[in-house]
């Protein structure tokens, strides 16, 4: 049977994860900002954009690289709480999608404001 999980470290996940989204939540809503659904719609023209060179905020390497380790650390055998104690062992990995979806998010927000400053001056 598996060890069960200290008090302390049970609500890390939770609360870096609510933190996370909140902090996204008051960007996205700022007078003037990109709400969440211009930013999910834009993060595909993001992707295009970041591999093909166009928008300097990220680099293709590195936009890959998080892509990568992302998708590595669902798919290891190797977890910070193991996949079989369930709900709890599925939190590390919700808290890493999560993580990267937000920066995504919060880079294509940026993706726009970027475009649309190009659009005025071009």
């Amino acid at each position: 049977m598996a060890k069960p999980v200290p008090k302390r470290l049970r609500g890390i996940d939770q609360a870096a994860v609510t933190r996370s989204a909140w902090s996204l939540y008051r960007e996205a809503t700022r007078p003037g900002a990109p709400g969440i659904g211009a930013r999910l719609v834009a993060m595909p023209r993001l992707a295009v954009d970041v591999l093909r060179g166009r928008y300097p905020g990220v680099g293709p390497g590195k936009l890959a690289a998080l892509a990568a380790l992302t998708a590595l650390y669902l798919l290891s055998p190797v977890d910070l709480l193991p996949d079989f104690i369930p709900i709890l062992g599925w939190t590390d990995d919700t808290a890493v999608v999560v993580w990267f979806l937000t920066g995504l998010t919060r880079e294509s927000g940026r993706y726009l404001e970027w475009s649309q400053q190009r659009t005025e001056t071009g």
